[in-house]
This record gives structure tokens, sequence and C-alpha cells, in this order.
């Protein structure tokens, strides 16, 4: 923390050496309509300064000299406004643009359903903006950029922020996170998580990202409990336009990447589209990555319709690193690297395309009708080290037509290695109708999706000492890389129809309401082996209701009330891949209740799904120089889906019911002008999250931890920032500071993640005002400047160190 101190006072003694400049700021609006535009594209002339219009229309170009500027305005189904505007130093010069539609009537496709708007919707978010991601981006994962948000964190496995990363809200992890790019949710539906590693080099085709925190702020997709988190891809621009983008960096880390927009073809279309490669051998040992990834975007333009269509992805390899490190070697420089993931061929394949199509048409003046279709297809495999797996786990036994001297419980293969698989499918459709009136809006939609998997494990790789087939399908056949010892389908179905709110009784006072029907069928089907065969359906009724009071035009209140239920994931009732494990080492079997003739009864599953009453608060002052929030929040839990204090094969937290737990804070987060070159932004978390009621069992013997603070949960985390602008020159340090948590539920001190505060810094020179194209953009990433040596995660006694100081340079050529 004195570091920060030093930086800011050294800050404030060098400000008599820049002189003042100023500002233009204003709001973009449909000039027939009046409505607010977001994403219309705002620069000054001549510098190539400026940005987009944000969610409200806003915009704000700061750090200009005194003089007079050509503003220049432009949105796609619009004419471009341009006006001279004089700027004084020391003042702000703020004008409303009203652009005037063209023949091409139907805007831009933009998803906003689940879109909050400062100052209107009764909820805690924070917005990234395009600019900020141009900024901060180089290489790595959409966690570690959301990270300096307010009350979030990440940790990744390779420790560089490159690879598998995790992301963190209030505490509470990905799968109960509600993820969705524009709009289209993206939360496995069996397993809850979001696999990062699955959008590489995302960020380049990103306008924005925004995150709510806490229950309800998703109206469909998974139920968002910790909050969600809503990312829109880039605007279709009318100009045409290329790029170029290299970049390497510390860990034989480097970026590659290409782009190009068509501009507006016959007043109707636009296609742009993207190809990348992100490879790095990541700080940790043997965490290489590979990521080759594509983004391809069609868009029209009708006279009342507008459609985009998306198609993007890509093949990734990795090795394997999802297993930590003791705390003792984490905190230690000579042996924190390491991996026990040892072997070359433990590695992951996979691809996962997405395919979406957005369709909005204008039925009149006051409604609007929106579409989504979405297909996504995920497959693959990993390769892992089954040496410590008897010959039963893997069905080599008498039973199964396999000659085994002794018992196959006691007998372990020289080497084995196994290959896990997954294809998973899934399609959806997201219809949304709109009704906007003098006085708010109703939107009424539904989510439906259909999804369908298939897992299977085999021993690709074996040594010579595992026992012959000497009868059934493989009789004298070599079965490795051929035969599963597990396999079975999954299935899930939704539907989801939503209705939601928005009505003003006055200039002052807004209500809104949202009501959400989730309809689900979980279903696992052709077991091999087993046979095990069972359909769950659940049923959950989740309202939303908020106030939203304007004080004055800078400040405003909200109070909102969410309750929300989601069920366990498909793991939770039956792990099957795992139901070979020998009994000696306990049976691995549906978690369901047992009828009286021994048979499950399915109706009945063991683990409940989660219920959560969440109560917010909140005022926000904002105007163009200063801005700030202060939200309290109070969740209270039944059946909340905890860690209880064991690990999975793949170092994942076994997780079970507590009876009741309650999770409460205080958010508190503002940013500021200064001078017109400098901007501060920070934010403060204090938060309590505490088990209530909740029992364990060790040797049969109950064990209660009531009281006991929840493992997982920070309770204090605190994020700033301070960036300098001038001229074309970037300069930015920011701070992290992530408080002590556990990583058990014992309350174990051993056991626990200490605090941390940690530096990053970026330089960056826009050379465009010296160029006759667009731009050539050179930027300096360091992280972690003084070379802290700092744990991000743990699970139990398995620690994940962070890297030590690392850089990424980086240079942009726009054409």
């Amino acid at each position: 923390m004195k570091r920060l101190l030093w930086f800011i006072t050294a800050i404030w003694l060098c400000q008599p050496l820049w002189a003042q400049g100023g500002s233009i700021t204003g709001v973009v609006r449909d000039g027939e309509s009046g409505e607010a535009l977001p994403g219309a594209n705002v620069v000054v002339a001549g510098l190539k300064k400026g940005g987009s219009s944000d969610q409200k229309g806003e915009f704000a170009i700061t750090n200009l000299a005194p003089g007079k500027y050509t503003l220049a305005v432009s949105f796609l189904g619009y004419k471009e406004f341009k006006t001279v505007v004089e700027v004084q130093a020391g003042a702000t010069a703020a004008l409303t643009v009203r652009l005037q539609p063209t023949a091409l009537l139907g805007k831009e496709v933009t998803v906003v359903a689940t879109r909050a708007v400062e100052g209107e919707t009764p909820a805690a978010f924070s917005t990234l903006s395009g600019e900020q991601l141009r900024v901060r981006y180089y290489a790595q994962d959409i966690p570690a950029m959301l990270s300096e948000l307010p009350s979030t964190t990440f940790y990744s496995e390779s420790g560089s922020a490159v690879g598998y990363t995790y992301l963190s809200i209030r505490g509470f992890d990905q799968r109960r996170i509600s993820v969705m790019i524009n709009g289209i949710p993206q939360n496995d539906p069996e397993d809850h998580s979001v696999y990062w590693v699955d959008f590489p080099d995302f960020l380049a085709n990103t306008e924005d990202i925004q995150v709510q925190r806490g229950a309800g702020s998703a109206f469909y997709g998974p139920p968002a409990i910790g909050g969600s988190v809503n990312i829109i891809t880039s605007r279709f621009s009318p100009e045409r336009s290329a790029s170029v983008y290299t970049g390497y960096g510390s860990y034989n880390t480097y970026r590659l990447s290409a782009a190009l927009n068509s501009g507006l073809l016959k007043d109707r279309y636009v296609v742009s589209g993207r190809i990348s490669q992100v490879k790095s051998d990541g700080y940790r040992e043997r965490s290489w990555v590979d990521f080759k990834s594509y983004f391809l975007g069609l868009a029209y333009f009708g006279e009342k319709s507008s459609a985009r269509l998306h198609f993007y992805g890509g093949p990734i390899e990795d090795h394997l690193a999802y297993y930590g490190i003791s705390k003792a070697a984490a905190q230690n420089r000579e042996t924190r690297r390491q991996n026990p993931i040892a072997g070359d061929d433990e590695i992951e394949n996979f691809n996962q395309p997405h395919l979406e199509l957005i369709h909005t048409w204008q039925l009149g003046d006051r409604l609007l009708l929106n579409n989504a279709l979405f297909g996504i297809r995920g497959y693959g495999f990993f390769d892992y080290d089954g040496s410590w797996a008897p010959l039963s786990y893997y069905r080599l036994t008498p039973q199964y037509g396999f000659e085994v001297q002794g018992d196959p419980e006691t007998i372990y293969p020289e080497r084995v290695l196994i290959r896990a698989y997954v294809d998973n499918k899934q399609a959806g459709w997201l219809p949304t109708l709109t009704y906007r009136h003098s006085r708010g809006e109703v939107v009424l939609g539904s989510e439906l999706r259909l999804h369908r998997s298939l897992h299977w494990g085999r021993i690709q790789k074996g040594s010579d000492d595992l026992p012959p087939a000497v009868s059934g399908e493989y009789q004298g056949l070599d079965y490795i890389g051929t035969r599963r010892y597990y396999e079975y389908k999954g299935g899930k179905d939704v539907i989801s129809p939503y209705l939601n709110a928005n009505y003003r009784l006055n200039p002052k006072l807004a209500l809104h309401g949202a009501l959400q029907l989730v309809l689900q069928r979980y279903r696992l089907y052709d077991e091999k082996f087993l046979g095990t065969d069972f359909t769950v359906n659940y049923t959950f009724l989740n309202p939303r209701l908020g106030v939203n009071f304007t004080l004055t035009p800078q400040t405003s209140l909200f109070a909102s009330y969410s309750r929300t239920s989601r069920e366990p994931r498909l793991k939770n009732l039956y792990d099957a891949a795992e139901a070979s494990t020998p009994l000696s080492w306990g049976a691995v079997i549906p978690q369901f209740s047992i009828n009286p003739d021994g048979s499950y009864n399915f109706a009945d599953p063991l683990v409940k799904p989660e219920k959560l009453h969440d109560v917010e608060l909140g005022f926000g002052y904002g105007n163009p120089a200063l801005k700030g929030n202060i939200n309290l929040f109070y969740m209270d839990f039944k059946d909340e889906i905890v860690k209880q204090g064991q690990l999975d094969r793949f170092g994942q937290p076994v997780t079970g019911n507590a009876e009741r737990t309650v999770h409460a804070g205080v958010e508190l987060s503002g940013q500021a002008v200064l001078l017109n070159r400098w901007q501060i932004f920070g934010n403060l978390t204090f938060s309590q999250n505490e088990l209530k009621r909740y029992t364990v069992y060790e040797d049969d013997a109950p064990l209660r931890l009531d009281g006991n603070p929840i493992a997982g949960f920070p309770d204090f985390l605190a994020n700033a920032r301070a960036q300098y602008q001038h001229a074309g020159f970037t300069a930015s340090l920011s701070m992290q500071h992530v408080g002590k948590r556990y990583t058990d539920n014992f309350k174990n001190e051993d056991n626990t993640v200490d605090p941390y505060t940690v530096f990053h810094g970026t330089v960056a020179y826009d050379f465009g005002r010296w160029l006759p194209f667009p731009g050539l953009i050179l930027q300096l990433h360091v992280q972690n400047i003084f070379d802290t040596l700092y744990i991000t995660h743990g699970e139990g006694e398995e620690f994940f160190p962070a890297a030590e100081r690392h850089f990424f340079v980086n240079a942009r050529l726009g054409l």
C-alpha cells in the first residue's frame, strides 16, 4: 500500500508540469425518437482520438489541448454528424448529438435484454468499455481482464493468466455465475462451468463487458447466483478497415492476429473476420498452451429488420496443469513452478465452434421482436496418467473376459494413459418481444434449449503388464486405444419463459419487476456396463423486484429483492465416469434415496437445489468528472452447494449442501478525471461469508461447522488504477489486493490463501498522428512489477502460485 501512496503523491507533485486541457462530453440520440444510441463512433477529426458511446448514449473525450476541433459522430444506419467544438483550458464542452436515420432504418442489432443501465436498473454492475479493453488487453484470458472490477477475482492454473483461468464474483465460482455472449448462455448445461479456453483471443472482438453482481441478474440461461457476465461482440463498422497484431512476452508467450472489415456493401451488408494464434509455455512447468481461433461475422441491415451471423471458435491444445502444489512449495521461488502432472503426453485437445444468428424486426413504433438462434458443439479429449488405479478400475477382470492372476483390486499396472472424451451438442432459440411505452417497457421472452452429450474413457496407452482378453468382444485382440471402460450419454432440456417490466411512475421514481419460470429435465442414459438410466425434473420460479429513485440528475438510490433457485450439477447426482472405483475406496453410486426394495428412487435426489434470497441496496453519484457507488448486499441461502473438503480426480472440490449460509457485505467503487489527463479508478469490498448450519461426517461421526467462514470467499478486496493520457501517450499503474481466505470449511489456519497486494503497469504510444493510415500502437505491459511471490488460489492442501514479474510487448497496425 505504501508503494501506491508514493505513486499517487508523485502524480500530484507533477501536476504543475502539465498545462490543463479540456474535455468534450455529450450524448448521442436518434434524431426522430430521441432514444439513446449506444455504440456510436465518436472521434475528433485529425487526432484519431475518441471512442464509443455507452449504454446511455453518453461519451467523453478528455485530455484535449485548448482550441477548436471537428467532432465526427457516426452510427450504422444514420447520417454522419460533424460539428466544430471549441475547447477551453480546464473546461468541459457538453453537447447533444441527434443523428438522422438514413434509408437503413434497421439499426444495428444489440442484445440488451439483460443489460443494466446506470441510474435506471436497480442492480449493482460495472462495465468495461471497448476503450478500456483495448488499453489493457494483450493476451490474457477474460477472467484476468475482469479481475479489476468490484468483488471480482481470478486464478490461473498456469500462473500467467493464459490457459485455464477461473473467475469468481463475490467469492462465488464460475459455475454459479451466468455467462452470456450477445445474450446467448455459455455455461455448460451439465457441469455449469464456463471454459474460457474455448474463447481464445475473444477480447479482440469484444465491444464491452458488463458484470452484474448478485442473484437474478440474468432473465434466462443458468440462474445467476453470484452474478452475471454479458459480453457484447464488436459492432459492425460502415468503414472499410484492416489490422494486424503481434506481441511477445515472458514464458515464450506470443499472440498473432489479423482482422478485416469490408465496410458497408450495397448499403446493406458488412462482413468482418479475424484469425489468431496465442501460444505460451506458461509460468509453471509443462503448462504450455497453443490456441488457434477465428471469428467470422456477417451483418444485414434492412428497412425494418437487421441480422447478425457469428461463427467463432478454434482448436486448442494444452498440457494439463490442474493440480496445485503444497503451500510451502508455492512460497519458495525455487519450487513454486512445479507441476505434479509430469508426463509429456498428458495433454488436452478440444474444439468448440459456435454459430449464432441474431435477428431484430421492428414491428411498429413500439414493438420490437428479437430472435437469437444458436448451435454449439464442443468435442475433444484429455489424456492423463492412470497408474494410480488398479485393474478393476478399468474393468480388466475375469468378469469382463480378462485373464488376471490375483485380486484385480490390488494389482496396479506399471503405466496407463487414460483418454477421457466428451462430445457436447446443444441448440437453442431465444425469442424476445419488447413493447415500449411512454413510461417504460415490457419484455416477454423465453429460452428453449436442447443439450445432448457423449462421454467415454479408455486406456489410450498401456504397459506390457496389462492382462490379455481371453473371452468376449476383445478376445485375442489388442484393446489398447479402442476398448472403453466407461461410456454414457447425458441430456438436458430447458424451457424458461420470463417477463421483465420497467415502469417509471414519475421522473424520479422507476419500478422494476421480473419473473422467470425454469423448467429443466436432466437425463443420464445408455450407460455401458451398469445400465443406469434416470430422468430428473426441476421447476423453479425466480422473481425479482426493484425500485430506482433519482434524487438529483447526479444521484440515485436503488433497492432490489431476488429469489433464485438453481439445480445441482449432473455430477452431483451421479459421477458415472468414476462408477468403477473400487468398493474399498468408497462406492461411487447414484446419489438418490433408496426404495424399500433396494432400488434407487430417481425422483428423490440427495443433493438438493440451492435456494437464495438476495437483498441489495445501492447509492450512486455521477458527473463527467466524478462517479461513485455504494452497494450493500445480504444473501441468505438454504442448501447452498459448498465445498465438502475433498477433491475429485481432477483437483476440483467435491460439493454438497449446507443447510443455511449467509453472505453479506458492502461494495464501494469510484472513478475520477483529474485535470482532463488523469483518470483514477478504484473499488473496495468488505464481506462476511458464514456457515450458519452445516454438519459433515468424519468416520461416521457428525462434525458441526456452524459459524465457520465458507471456503474460497475472501473477506476483503481492493483494486485501484491510475491512468495518464496525452497526445497519443498512455501510462497506467494498477493495484490489486485480495484478503485472506480459507481453502476448506474447517477453519484450518494451515489451509489458507494469504493476503497479497500486486501491481501491474502499462505504457503505450499511438503513432497515428504522425502516419497517413489509422495508426500504429506500441504497448508494454509489465505484470507483478515488484516481483511479489503470492498464491492466488487453493483447494484443501493444494495451492496455485501466480507468476513472478513478467512482461509483454505488442504492436497493432491499422490499415
